[in-house]
């Protein structure tokens, strides 16, 4: 893969942790409102989890890229 290919794809690797990062403070503010309102919050949790997985896949692309680069 050429240079050009692999910096377009760190930058979307970038953009991609940055969405994450806004999903999962907004998640965080959900959870916090449904249990301050007294709610079940359970599947809001789950979710958060999802979200905080995929982050992490995220950050590993990224990672391989940011190697990938420096070979």
């Amino acid at each position: 893969m050429d240079r050009a290919e692999l910096e377009r794809m760190l930058q979307e690797a970038e953009s991609l942790l940055a969405r994450d990062e806004r999903n999962i403070a907004h998640q965080h503010r959900v959870i916090a409102t449904l249990e301050r309102g007294g709610h079940d919050a359970n599947v809001a949790k789950m979710f958060l989890r999802r979200l905080e997985s995929q982050q992490s896949k995220h950050k590993a692309e990224r990672l391989r890229l940011l190697k990938e680069m420096a070979d």
